[in-house]
């Protein structure tokens, strides 16, 4: 298993109103790890409060340094359809709580989202809110290591007070000539210049990106909203853009929002989940059979809980990444799933157990 590591958070700095940048510097004397521009790392929380350990992928936003790794955290709300539920557990969390001097346990560099910077064909960057994270590794590392390479990224939010890293934007917009940034609000307000602040007033749409490009058949990289990111990638495929070169990656208000209640429902409607039933989840290849804590949310957290990895990308069902055999019994999901699930497999990062369970893994 990949071993967790401990950093200490040597710098805290607020991006807008919702949004914090973390600097993480190493507490051993050991190298940073490379990362390729896309990638996460995945944090493993221990928040005051928590019986058990709480587990969130964050990415990286910023261009590899040998000194510090720097990922960025919305926090999120509940939402304005329910505002009785909690708001975002980690994101608070390190929103709130973490401070400068604190340290974090994180594990990677991982994930499957990420580009070479040197390859020179162009690409389009297509980020909604808190998807630029990623999308911003890329275009900074781009910028430094291949600026010949043609870079067209576009960028929606909701409005001005939501606009992050806006001072790095405007470095990159100065200082790379082959770099086209456009930028989106949904709501325009007093004060906000177009121009300036923003080109466009609506929702990130497919004529405004053909308009700009001039080409369709590039390679795209889009992260944010499951609702964008459905969106463009079904325009784009409607368009003749093959598949392989539309790539994925889900900041979706579901992880917070809709997950909470679908499983507040899930839970409600089915009538056999007991608390006082006991299973076990037995791990083949890793030679573990053990007790089901249900204080974890998913099989997936409970096995990182006991040391035990299975490979992931989402935590929330969205990528597939963590598609695993199920030998024997049954499993339960607390909520949809965009990945589909073949026969005798399971999404372990989204189900529970309902019986004894073994898995091939």
């Amino acid at each position: 298993m990949k071993p967790y590591r401990k950093y200490k958070v040597i710098r805290k700095v607020e991006e807008n109103s919702l949004v914090v940048s973390l600097y993480l510097a190493p507490i051993d004397d050991r190298p940073l790890t490379l990362f390729m521009p896309g990638q996460h790392l995945m944090f493993k929380l221990h928040i005051p409060g928590q019986p058990v350990p709480v587990f969130r992928y964050y990415s990286f936003s910023d261009i590899y340094s040998p000194e510090y790794y720097r990922v960025s955290i919305k926090k999120e709300s509940a939402p304005l359809n329910n505002p009785t539920l909690a708001n975002g557990l980690a994101s608070s969390y390190l929103y709130d709580c973490v401070k400068e001097g604190d340290i974090l346990e994180a594990k990677g560099p991982s994930g499957d989202f990420y580009l070479n910077p040197g390859d020179n064909k162009p690409v389009v960057l297509i980020a909604g809110g808190i998807g630029i994270t990623p999308l911003l590794s890329m275009v900074k590392s781009i910028a430094k290591i291949n600026p010949d390479k043609m870079v067209y990224f576009f960028y929606g939010v909701n409005g001005s007070g939501e606009h992050s890293f806006q001072t790095e934007i405007q470095e990159l917009r100065k200082g790379y000539d082959n770099l086209t940034i456009t930028t989106f609000y949904n709501k325009i307000s007093l004060g906000d210049v177009q121009g300036l602040h923003y080109d466009h007033e609506g929702y990130i749409n497919i004529k405004t990106i053909l308009q700009i490009t001039q080409d369709i058949h590039l390679d795209y990289y889009i992260c944010g909203p499951g609702v964008m990111m459905n969106y463009v990638t079904g325009e784009l495929e409607a368009l003749g853009v093959r598949k392989d070169n539309i790539h994925t990656e889900s900041f979706n208000n579901r992880s917070y929002q809709n997950l909470q209640e679908e499983t507040l429902e899930s839970l409600t409607n089915e009538e056999s989940l007991k608390n006082d039933t006991v299973f076990s989840i037995e791990f083949l290849r890793s030679g573990k059979k053990i007790q089901w804590d249900d204080r974890y949310r998913s099989i997936l957290e409970f096995a990182e809980g006991n040391d035990i990895e299975i490979s992931s990308g989402c935590l929330f069902g969205d990528c597939g990444t963590c598609l695993t055999e199920v030998r024997e019994g049954n499993v339960h999901y607390l909520h949809k799933t965009l990945a589909s699930i073949d026969k005798g497999k399971c999404l372990p990062c989204s189900c529970i157990p309902t019986s004894n369970v073994v898995l091939n893994v």
